[in-house]
């Protein structure tokens, strides 16, 4: 059999950008004139669309069509980004990941009560007050990745800047450490699952695209844990790296 027709449309539509008879920045024709230039069903050319936005090869503009753009994955690449030589010494690790690109996160700090999960992890009653910290990364003007990290309340007092939507080099990790409560181990679980629809509005992920979602945890050298990170990331977005040795 061959392929589907959606993806000899969007087949085509690549090869155009590869052969730059469209560039990045380019307004593509809308729905309706591919389906005419094609000869197929706007629905047809709508999946192929979705297949092309989910690799990250368009994008859509709100009220102004579908335009070209090159976005290249992000490497996510462990265990080297969690490193405390490299928070340790004031950097972020979100740049970590994203290697100079232009980038911006919308943080916002509040208390909340805790779940069992993260009840139970942080070692605090359910339902008991905590700090969460959620925010949005943006690179390049797109949302990849949302977080929410939950940290108890006496790591709060003890190191009062975590709870600032900015809480200097390092982020908090360097904050919590300067407080005698810096995570030494980390372990992360991740699942590939469907978005749901608040994550699929907020980065704007086109129809079938899944994301990754990570859950984090932050122990001490006690054993005691200090965070629960809870992030969903656009699958089509990253990359995910693991050097491990032998």
């Amino acid at each position: 059999m061959g392929e589907p027709a959606y993806q000899n449309v969007a087949d085509a539509i690549r090869a155009d950008i590869e052969a730059r008879r469209l560039i990045e920045g380019d307004r593509l024709p809308t729905v309706r004139e591919l389906a005419q230039r094609f000869g197929v069903p706007t629905g047809t050319v709508a999946k192929a669309v979705d297949v092309l936005r989910a690799n990250g090869v368009i994008v859509a503009r709100h009220g102004r069509g579908l335009y070209v753009r090159s976005f290249g994955r992000i490497v996510r690449s462990s265990p080297d980004r969690l490193s405390k030589t490299w928070w340790g010494e004031g950097n972020s690790i979100q740049d970590r990941d994203t290697n100079g690109r232009l980038r911006a996160v919308h943080v916002v700090v509040e208390e909340a009560p805790a779940s069992e999960e993260i009840a139970e992890a942080l070692g605090v009653p359910a339902g008991a007050a905590v700090l969460t910290r959620a925010r949005r990364f943006a690179v390049e003007d797109r949302i990849v990745q949302t977080a929410i990290s939950h940290l108890p309340l006496d790591v709060v007092a003890a190191a009062p800047a975590v709870g600032y939507t900015g809480p200097g080099p390092g982020g908090i990790y360097a904050r919590m450490a300067e407080a005698g409560l810096g995570p030494e181990t980390f372990r992360e679980s991740l699942i590939c699952r469907m978005p749901t629809s608040a994550e699929a509005e907020v980065m704007a992920l086109p129809r079938g695209t899944p994301v990754i979602a990570v859950t984090r945890r932050a122990y001490t050298s006690t054993r005691r844990c200090v965070e629960v990170n809870e992030m969903v990331l656009d699958s089509s977005a990253y990359e995910l790296e693991y050097i491990l040795g032998a």
